[in-house]
């Protein structure tokens, strides 16, 4: 999942999808290998477990080229503009239409966002493995310096523990097929939009004299199965997430045909309900059961392809989280079991602060963010822990959920058509129409504390609790058992609140002792008026999060929201006091209400929902704040 050259990628690292032009001719970023036939592309050589993420390239992406396509281009980097002067003189050359019959191999379109800076595209054989009514399935094959076809470069331990974990076999691609024509393609059509037909026809000039041919079933989706050379496939088991997936509307505009890329990395244990599951505590050969996890990657990239057309503009973090959306439409996937209870989403279990807790569906624990990040900031954590992506999904894939729980599947298609509106300014212009007077300042408040009550007051239809202070169906969604391990410091510690997030602080003594409710005596805050300045790189500064990453002046802060949750397991209750605003204090009289309560949590939002500027962090950087709590400082802030 993500390296954030360009803040659009969609990647598909389950903890994605992508989009640009540009190629390396043969096998990585260099000269074709030796023996290579360059006249002849057909025949040229070209989680401790393995935690899958999702990606989706940027058109605004510029991208190495293979010093082949560099001289047949004249440029060795690609840019959008460059790109648009190619399409610009594309032309028909191809016939079109016609797929060409199983066991053919020919050159598409590879990534290698390792060995190029800017990212590398190559052309690299594939073999075609299987064709269905709306799809075709390219499988990689071929060798060059680096790997031969699916597999890891020479000694990777995943390959020697464990042989085969790249194979993909026949009766794979055949079930792959059946998943997409029967569930995917029907299911996502009908709440998302349907892909204009592209047969290969309107190639850039020049490829097709390479002896390139893409040409094919204008209403196939071409889908290519790769080894994606990420870090994961170079430098194993230092880097334990990898892209599961990709759309790069580069593919598209490059070949004229509809792309996506699945990885091919442990299918027998990542495909079906009941995959073979073999967990271990040596990352080489654990391969825990996943089930449907590229069912659920194909469906992720298939809705970044669709909304590349209907808004390719829209924010990562939107994108993302429709794609995660399409994952659950699908019902690939299913976010409420918890870390100790098999089947759980590495994504959720992220977010919401479990990723160093070792449970059923976490067998392999390490930090990887938490609830405080931002939701319209993707990657903002990724300079302390590039783990931490995958809690960026998992906030997007609730926020998602929420949506879709209190106002419908309508909403949800709205959402993915909307190609005038981006990020939250989308969300409030379908506000105005599906529920007109909410604000999404408003909306945004309760779903932060749906992330820490939700589940507690509604454990999976069943009515746990009950709470005063917010009408309850706020903060309850069905497709969401939210909890928070608020005893992980991902909850707070990372210097000030995220815009349009919030940190969750269970309230503690100066010894870091939690207080319950009978000993606040008094409650102050104040938030800053401007976001944190960081410092230039080089500085002794210690984090960078969103701003201006090179030391520019602070933005104002919209806006605080400042919540006191109680809770009592005990007494099956929770109590909810909020307050918007840049100060708050609370006396003793006033916090006597929480008396009776053995938890509470202060939760701290921070708004930005009118900064109108996209998710590479524009204006948008995180604010601190002081909480105190009977004179003691609070951590965060």
């Amino acid at each position: 999942m993500e390296q954030q050259v360009n803040s659009r990628w969609h990647w598909a690292r389950r903890l994605g999808s992508w989009s640009a032009v540009g190629a390396l001719l043969l096998a990585g970023l260099g000269a074709a290998p030796a023996g290579a036939d360059a006249t002849n592309p057909a025949t040229a050589q070209v989680d401790p477990s393995g935690e899958p993420q999702l990606a989706a390239l940027s058109e605004h992406t510029t991208y190495t080229l293979s010093p082949q396509l560099a001289a047949l281009l004249g440029t060795d980097r690609l840019s959008p503009e460059g790109l648009a002067k190619l399409r610009a003189a594309a032309r028909p050359e191809l016939a079109g239409e016609k797929t060409p019959p199983i066991g053919t191999t020919l050159l598409w379109p590879a990534l290698d966002i390792v060995k190029g800076i800017p990212p590398g595209i190559y052309l690299k054989p594939y073999t075609l493995r299987g064709i269905g009514d709306k799809i075709e399935v390219w499988v990689a094959s071929g060798c060059d310096a680096t790997s031969c076809g699916t597999a890891f470069p020479a000694g990777d331990c995943r390959d020697r523990d464990v042989p085969g974990s790249t194979t993909i076999t026949d009766d794979q691609v055949k079930y792959l097929i059946g998943i997409f024509d029967g569930t995917i393609y029907p299911k996502e059509t009908a709440a998302f939009s349907t892909p204009p037909d592209h047969n290969g026809s309107a190639t850039i000039p020049g490829l097709v004299p390479l002896g390139l041919d893409f040409s094919g079933n204008g209403e196939h989706t071409v889908t290519l199965v790769d080894n994606v050379r990420d870090e994961n496939f170079y430098d194993f088991p230092k880097n334990q997430t990898y892209i599961a997936g990709f759309f790069a509307p580069v593919f598209n505009q490059l070949t004229d045909r509809n792309v996506m890329t699945i990885d091919a990395f442990d299918w027998l244990h990542r495909t079906g309900a009941h995959p073979l599951d073999a967990p271990n505590d040596d990352p080489c050969k654990s391969r825990p059961g996943r089930p449907f996890t590229y069912e659920a990657v194909f469906g992720h990239e298939w809705q970044h392809l669709l909304e590349s057309y209907q808004d390719p503009a829209e924010f990562t973090w939107v994108n993302e989280g429709l794609s995660m959306f399409a994952e659950a439409l699908d019902k690939f996937t299913d976010v409420r079991p918890r870390v100790n209870e098999a089947n759980g989403q590495s994504q959720m279990l992220c977010f919401q602060g479990f990723g160093p807790v070792k449970g059923k569906s976490n067998h392999n624990p390490r930090p990887c963010g938490g609830p405080q990040n931002s939701l319209t900031i993707w990657g903002d954590e990724e300079s302390v822990n590039p783990d931490s992506i995958l809690a960026d999904y998992g906030n997007a894939w609730s926020f998602m959920l929420y949506l879709y729980d209190h106002y419908g599947l309508q909403f949800m298609s709205d959402l993915h058509r909307d190609g005038t509106h981006q990020g939250l300014a989308s969300v409030q212009f379908l506000l105005d129409k599906h529920a007109n007077g909410t604000k999404v300042a408003d909306l945004l408040h309760n779903f932060q504390l749906g992330n820490l009550l939700g589940g507690f007051l509604d454990h999976r239809g069943n009515n746990v609790a009950t709470v005063s202070g917010i009408a309850r169906d706020k903060v309850v969604s069905k497709d969401i058992d939210a909890t928070l391990n608020l005893a992980d410091d991902s909850c707070y510690a990372l210097p000030g609140a995220a815009p349009n997030g919030a940190d969750y602080v269970r309230l503690r003594d100066s010894a870091g002792k939690y207080l319950a409710g009978a000993q606040l005596r008094s409650l102050s805050f104040t938030g800053d008026k401007t976001t944190i300045v960081t410092k230039a790189a080089g500085s002794d500064q210690p984090l960078t999060l969103g701003g201006d990453q090179g030391g520019g002046a602070a933005a104002a802060v919209e806006g605080w929201y400042i919540s006191l949750v109680g809770m009592d397991p005990t007494g099956h209750r929770a109590l909810v006091l909020s307050h918007p605003g840049f100060s708050w204090d609370l006396s003793a009289k006033e916090l006597k209400r929480f008396a009776r309560y053995s938890e509470v949590v202060a939760v701290v939002a921070h708004d930005d929902t009118a900064d109108s500027t996209d998710d590479t962090s524009g204006g948008e950087a995180y604010a601190h704040y002081a909480l105190k709590v009977n004179g003691d400082d609070q951590p965060g802030g």
